[in-house]
C-alpha cells in the first residue's frame, strides 16, 4: 500500500502523551470517558524513590512519582489488560516499515519518545528548543505525500508528520524513556470499566508507598530523605547541591520543566508546579463523584493539598538559586508535611494499616 489511514476517537489530553494514545484505544473498544491523566496518575503516581549516587554526576535522586515510561506502562498494562511490545530499531526505515505494517493490519500504534523540536504543528516549539520525550499515537501514513498521521495529545484533530520531520524527531533517546526508531504495538483487551482499573491500580499503589519492599522506595524511603536532607547542604559541593534542589524541582512540574526565574524570564510560569498532586487529586475527586465513593472524594481534597507544598518548595528552591533569599532550612518540613499527606491520602482509600499516621 501507499497510503492508509484508520478512524479512531481522539480526546485531547495535554501533557500526558506518553498514554494518550493507548487511552484512545481503551476509549474506543470500551465507550468509557476518562478523567484528565487518568493512566498516567494510575501508573506513576505515589511510586517515591531516594538513591544515593556518590559515584555518579547527580548525587541524589529524589522522585515523588514514575514518569519512566516503560516502568509505567509494566505497572498499568495487566491491570487495565491490554498487551504491548517496544521494537527498537537502527534505521529510520525499518522502523517506519514496521509502523506502516501495523497500520496496514489496522492497529495504530506509539511512536516515540519524540524530540519536539522537529514537530512543525507546535508552532512555538518548533525549532525553538530540543523536548526529546513526545510520544504519538500513529494512525496513517501516505507515501505519495510522504508523511504519516498522528493523534497528538496537546492536538484536538489528526496531524501531518512529514518524513523529512519524523526521521530527526525519531532519532533521539532519553534514559528510562526509550532509543532512537522506537515503535510500541499495542493491542487493547480490557473489560474492565475506569472504576475497577482505578481501584485496582490505587490498591497496588497503595501497598508499594504504604509496605514498600526496599527501605529507598514509599514512605521508609521518604522518610530516610527527610532525615538526611539537612545534611545535604554541608556534605555536597555547593554545585552538586544546587544542581540536585533545581533538578527536584524540574519534574515538579506538569511537564518537566525549569521554572521561568531560573531562566532569567520575568514571566509567571505557564505550567503548575503541583508534584501529580493536582492531577491526582482531580482524577479521585471527579471518581468519587461519578460512582459515589465517600473515600475517594476524601483523599481527593488530602492528596489535592499537596500540590500547594510542592509549589511553595519550588518557590523556597527558586528563591535560594536566585539569590533573592535562603529558606533551605525550611525544606525537610515542608517535604515531611508532603510524605504525611501521601500516607494519608492512601489511608483514607482503606489501604495499609489502620494504626494511624506515623509521627
Amino acid at each position: 500500500m501507499t497510503q492508509k489511514r484508520i478512524e479512531i476517537p481522539h480526546h485531547q489530553d495535554d501533557y500526558e502523551c506518553m498514554w494518550n494514545g493507548i487511552e484512545d484505544l481503551y476509549i474506543r473498544d470500551t465507550g468509557e470517558r476518562l478523567p484528565p491523566s487518568f493512566f498516567f496518575v494510575l501508573s506513576g503516581f505515589g511510586s517515591f524513590c531516594y538513591l544515593k549516587t556518590e559515584k555518579a554526576e547527580q548525587k541524589r535522586m529524589v522522585a515523588l512519582g514514575d514518569g519512566r515510561t516503560k516502568k509505567m506502562y509494566e505497572f498499568l498494562a495487566p491491570i487495565v489488560g491490554f498487551e504491548y511490545r517496544h521494537y527498537e530499531y537502527r534505521t529510520f526505515e525499518k522502523a517506519l516499515s514496521k509502523a506502516k505494517s501495523q497500520i496496514d493490519s489496522g492497529f495504530p500504534c506509539v511512536l516515540g519518545a519524540l524530540d519536539m523540536y522537529y514537530l512543525p504543528y507546535y508552532k512555538k516549539l518548533y525549532h525553538g528548543g530540543h523536548i526529546p520525550f513526545h510520544y504519538v499515537l500513529m494512525v496513517g501514513y501516505d507515501d505519495d505525500r510522504q508523511c504519516i498521521y498522528v493523534h497528538d495529545c496537546g492536538c484536538e484533530s489528526v496531524q501531518e508528520l512529514p518524513y523529512d520531520e519524523l526521521r530527526p524527531a525519531w532519532d533521539c533517546s532519553y534514559p528510562g524513556l526509550s532509543k532512537p526508531n522506537t515503535v510500541c504495538i499495542v493491542r487493547m483487551n480490557s473489560a474492565k470499566n475506569k472504576y475497577e482499573i482505578a481501584r485496582e491500580a490505587l490498591a497496588a499503589k497503595g501497598e508499594l508507598f504504604l509496605n514498600p519492599p526496599a527501605g529507598v522506595l514509599g514512605i521508609r524511603g521518604f522518610e530516610m530523605f527527610v532525615k538526611e536532607l539537612p545534611d545535604w547542604k554541608s556534605r555536597l559541593t555547593k554545585e552538586d547541591y544546587d544542581n540536585l534542589l533545581r533538578h527536584m524541582i524540574t519534574f515538579f512540574g506538569t511537564v518537566p520543566t525549569v521554572p521561568n526565574a531560573l531562566l532569567g524570564i520575568q514571566e509567571p510560569d505557564s505550567v503548575a508546579f503541583g508534584g501529580g498532586f493536582d492531577k491526582a487529586g482531580l482524577v479521585l475527586h471527579m471518581l468519587g463523584r461519578e460512582y459515589n465513593d465517600e473515600a475517594m472524594t476524601e483523599a481527593a481534597g488530602e492528596i489535592g493539598r499537596g500540590a500547594a507544598v510542592t509549589e511553595e518548595i519550588k518557590d523556597i528552591v527558586v528563591d535560594y538559586l536566585t539569590g533573592k533569599n535562603d529558606n533551605t532550612d525550611e525544606l525537610p518540613g515542608h517535604f515531611a508535611q508532603v510524605c504525611r499527606i501521601m500516607e494519608s491520602g492512601f489511608r483514607i482509600l482503606g489501604y495499609g494499616n489502620k494504626a494511624g499516621l506515623r509521627e
